[in-house]
């Protein structure tokens, strides 16, 4: 299976006695059986949904995994904190993506979302990434609309068998970056020993940013961060069969969130991981079982406010979140030319949101803030039940196809809940507590696909999606309508207050794609248009006003819509000189347009508007090692199709000019870059709203887009043992 996936720093990990290691094919379940010459299994995804070397050279400029992945056509990034961007494929957000973290699926334990599953691992320790953004298989994706983004940590490596002795094999790296913007430092190591039946390896990596400068020179608020992430394994493999047991651990003190009332002031994460990998007869057979536990608490950075915030003043909130639950996956080789997968998942999301009083407040008496506890969620509950079967057949050397089916039962449940006091909340918790708050889904979802190879530098993909979500808790189960606590739901970066509808329908899309892939030995070109028909999109419906004049936002209401949305990708590379003095120089570049609207004509919030990318690089061996180099042109059309109820701002049409160099020598790879190198003033599309400039009284305008990044100086240094 040649798969749409990243080896990170697959050439900067491992020392040279890793050479010695072997990734034992017998074990490697994923790896599918060997395609005819002219044509390949009919799951394979087009190649261009990721891009390895922008994720390499990405590590030494940040430490965000879903902002390394947002350079693959079709997906964009909507702004959050510095370590937890919100991705995007197809212009489809975070839940509406089945993301997966080393076979945990993470659900964010945040109103604001400030914690989803890509946060929780430093690029650094990712091993592979696979990026689907189109004709998703049902294997690898239930409960969403979108794409899957499939995250995978280090492989754990052996030694070969010795002849003599217990024979092992052990390997380091020690990696560091700073950036100059924001005074960002980074240091990252990996470590792994090793014999031919057991190996233990250790990933961990820690950052820190000040708040970082728009182009021109103002500071940005709230947008500063401190991070740990630590991963430890221990595998045994013997006679084509893995068990491995993760442990990972996540430590951040700090998390600014400039387009939300609120910031990140702790979130803690541990998680445990079982997996088993194992070679028969009949084909494979994968397994895990996992825990996931989040601690999380917001309140406000000094910055925002103006003084430094505890649990005992400024707005203190904590959240309680466990995933639990296991996957399970069997292929069957059916025959030369047939492939099977059945598969079982349980997801099982507990969530407990509440918000004490601050001390400071008590003496207030009853009223907005005061006396008791605000509880948002109680008891929330989603367990998701999943089966599935896929057939793959390879009917001629050209012709393939894919069929899938998968079934979804979602049950949720929450418990009943109170306000801060019965006088500002009595009304709205009484409404919540008198409902029925059970509620069950089942879903079914279907993927067909057949896939053409007239030859070795052509294949087209056709393919339907029937896909389903359910709606999260936050979307069924918040319940407050004053100003304050609405304001406290919603990861959308706009400003704006939202409260559930217990009565939600699960969204079902309708998708069609076509991929094209063309190619020879010094290019390659690929197309993707799309369209999909969504039933029931989960959107808003506008309830009233909140405060008054140019700054007054709007109460909006999880709502039902039916929506459309269409676009295209196109991506493409060629080697256009190959020098003996110069080195090659090759063109590489992207371009993707998506727009959606809802089938009463009201368009869709945060689609971003015709985009891509150029770049010019050169790689020319060097002193012995090699020096890889790259000018790239980013831009962005205006952003003019905004939803109006949302008051989403529009935005600008921009272009950035970057440069990056990366020098390996032996054991040794050096980074120098920069980004924005005119230190132009531009705003992201999907940026949101600058709240904490305007909270800390520095824009008169809730409204303004957040600015991005001014001019960056960035460099870095990897070194193997």
């Amino acid at each position: 299976m040649i798969r749409l996936s990243t080896l990170l720093l697959a050439g900067v990990s491992l020392s040279p006695v890793a050479a010695l290691a072997q990734a034992l094919p017998p074990i490697e379940v994923n790896a599918e059986r060997a395609p005819p010459p002219a044509a390949a299994p009919a799951s394979e995804p087009a190649p261009d949904g990721t891009t390895r070397a922008e994720i390499l050279n990405y590590t030494p400029r940040g430490n965000d995994l879903a902002a390394a992945l947002g350079d693959a056509p079709g997906v964009s990034l909507a702004s959050g904190g510095g370590v937890s961007s919100l991705p995007v494929i197809h212009g489809l957000n975070d839940d509406r993506n089945a993301i997966v973290l080393g076979g945990v699926p993470i659900a964010s334990a945040c109103a604001n979302h400030m914690n989803p599953p890509l946060s929780y691992i430093d690029p650094l320790a990712a091993g592979e990434v696979e990026v689907l953004t189109a004709n998703v298989p049902v294997s690898k994706g239930g409960d969403s609309i979108g794409g899957a983004i499939i995250v995978k940590p280090r492989a754990p490596i052996f030694a070969a068998p010795a002849e003599k002795g217990p024979g092992f094999v052990a390997s380091a790296t020690v990696s560091s970056s700073f950036r100059s913007n924001n005074g960002g430092v980074s240091v990252g190591g990996h470590a792994a020993i090793a014999n031919d039946h057991f190996s233990l390896s250790y990933d961990g990596a820690w950052s820190k940013a000040g708040d970082y400068h728009a182009g021109g020179g103002a500071e940005v608020r709230a947008t500063r961060y401190e991070a740990q992430n630590h991963s430890a394994t221990l595998a045994y493999q013997n006679d084509g069969h893995l068990i491995a047991f993760r442990y990972d651990h996540q430590y951040i003190p700090y998390q600014g969130f400039p387009n939300q009332y609120m910031d990140m002031l702790l979130n803690r994460g541990n998680t445990f991981d079982l997996s088993y990998k194992g070679a028969y007869g009949f084909g494979r057979i994968e397994a895990n079982a996992y825990y996931h536990l989040t601690q999380h608490y917001m309140n406000f950075l000094a910055e925002r406010v103006g003084y430094a915030t505890s649990p005992a003043s400024g707005m203190p909130m904590y959240v309680n979140g466990q995933d639990f639950g296991y996957r399970l996956k069997a292929e069957i080789d059916a025959s030369a030319d047939d492939l099977v997968r059945l598969g079982s998942e349980l997801h099982l999301q507990r969530l407990n949101e509440w918000w004490p009083t601050p001390a400071n407040m008590v003496m207030m008496g009853p009223g907005m803030m005061c006396c008791g506890t605000f509880v948002n969620v109680n008891d929330g509950r989603r367990d998701v039940l999943s089966t599935y079967a896929e057939w793959e057949r390879r009917w001629s050397p050209q012709w393939s196809t894919r069929l899938g089916l998968r079934n979804d039962v979602v049950w949720m449940n929450a418990g009943d809940v109170q306000g801060y006091s019965p006088m500002m909340y009595g009304a709205d918790a009484a409404a919540f507590n008198a409902r029925s708050h059970d509620r069950t889904d089942i879903n079914f979802d279907l993927s067909a696909l057949a896939r053409y190879a007239p030859s070795d530098a052509a294949s087209y993909e056709f393919g339907y999606t029937r896909k389903t979500r359910s709606p999260a808790l936050y979307e069924r189960y918040t319940w407050a309508t004053s100003a304050m606590a609405a304001h406290m739901i919603g990861w959308f970066g706009d400003g704006n207050g939202y409260v559930g509808d217990v009565n939600l329908k699960p969204e079902v899309a309708h998708s069609l794609a076509v991929t094209g892939r063309w190619g020879g030995p010094d290019w390659s070109a690929s197309a993707t248009p799309y369209y999909s028909y969504v039933q029931d999109f989960i959107d808003v419906d506008y309830v009233k006003t909140l405060g008054s004049g140019v700054n007054a936002t709007n109460l909006l209401r999880f709502a039902n819509h039916d929506a459309e949305l269409y676009g295209f990708d196109l991506s493409g590379r060629a080697l256009i000189a190959r020098t003996v003095e110069y080195g090659d120089f090759s063109l590489s570049g992207r371009l993707n347009y998506v727009r959606g609207r809802r089938t009463d004509g009201l368009n869709l919030y945060h689609m971003a508007p015709l985009n891509g990318k150029v770049a010019l690089e050169n790689s020319i061996a060097l002193f012995g090692g090699r020096l890889t180099s790259a000018a790239e042109v980013r831009a962005v059309a205006a952003k003019t199709d905004v939803q109006s109820v949302r008051l989403e701002p529009t935005t600008p049409s921009f272009a950035v000019f970057n440069l990056r160099a990366a020098f390996e020598v032996q054991n040794l790879r050096f980074d120098l870059g920069v980004e924005n190198l005119a230190d132009k003033l531009y705003y992201e599309p999907l940026g949101g709203v600058d709240v904490a400039d305007w909270r800390a009284g520095a824009n008169s305008l809730l409204h303004s887009p957040l600015a991005a990044q001014g001019r960056t100086v960035y460099g870095g240094v990897t070194v193997k043992f």
